[in-house]
């Protein structure tokens, strides 16, 4: 089976106004050829900011691909204008309207801590979120309380301004760390938004030593090295990164926003054979 693999897409970076079915194609031909796209799109969340702009574009991407796999991410969570607001009571429920929005449409999954079996291969995974792994790991000594915690998450990240309805910076990995739990022995390729390692090797060069970069992975040393994965794709990280842990291969390969991918010309598919 061959994967591609590809996260943080932030559709309405890229669409917006009026924009047709063949702008999307053509935009998207500069990063997959679709002639040899694979059999499975693996999406690592951040799909972007509006739910039915969300489903319309995986629907025309899915034109090309047998499967359709996702997970959400942050942006999916956000309530960005007073319509988002005015439609969900908070993010929560955004991410639930989202996912079931995906989950209606022919072989277009969006994972939960359960696994979706394709040709053999198993898919397991969550939004997943970050935690304090990356200041535990790299500052063994130092101790770093929840009130600074959060202080720093509300100066570091605009999760703390667009996520609704938490009050830490942690609250929504102790809903997704079970779902992980649950899934982490029993699929082939695992799929979260974020980074599955705090070790700092595993990060951008110029964000190693930030300790916001605790906002950017979680510690899963135990999922990486008990799993029965191949793989574990994640996004999250604005940068190519792919690591081997464990004999997991770790591959992030975002689009990012607009700036970031040269308007989706930096940017190409990363394809796996499993």
């Amino acid at each position: 089976m061959k994967i591609d693999i590809l996260s943080d897409l932030h559709f309405d970076n890229y669409f917006y106004g009026k924009y047709t079915k063949d702008d999307v194609i053509s935009f998207y031909s500069q990063i997959i050829d679709f002639k040899n796209c694979g059999d499975v799109l693996v999406i690592a969340g951040d799909l972007g900011h509006n739910n039915h702009q969300n489903i319309k574009i995986l629907k025309i991407l899915k034109e090309f691909y047998k499967n359709i796999v996702c997970v959400l991410g942050n942006h999916d969570y956000y309530l960005v204008d007073k319509e988002s607001i005015s439609l969900f009571k908070n993010s929560l429920e955004r991410v639930s309207n989202m996912r079931e929005l995906i989950n209606k449409q022919e072989n277009i999954y969006c994972l939960d801590g359960d696994i979706i079996e394709i040709d053999g291969i198993k898919f397991g995974g969550c939004n997943s979120w970050y935690n304090d792994g990356f200041l535990q790991v790299n500052y063994p000594n130092a101790y770093f309380p929840r009130k600074s915690n959060n202080a720093m998450w509300q100066n570091c990240t605009p999760d703390s301004k667009f996520v609704f309805g938490i009050e830490n910076f942690d609250d929504i990995f102790e809903i997704e760390k079970p779902k992980i739990e649950r899934v982490y022995k029993e699929c082939d390729v695992m799929i979260t938004h974020i980074n599955p390692s705090a070790k700092k090797e595993y990060l951008n060069a110029k964000y190693q030593n930030n300790q916001s970069s605790t906002f950017f992975c979680f510690d899963g040393e135990e999922y990486l090295k008990n799993g029965s994965m191949k793989y574990w794709i994640f996004g999250h990280n604005h940068d190519i990164i792919e690591y081997k842990e464990h004999n997991v291969m770790c591959i992030c390969n975002p689009l990012g926003y607009y700036n970031e991918s040269g308007n989706g010309q930096w940017i190409k598919i990363k394809q796996i054979e499993i």
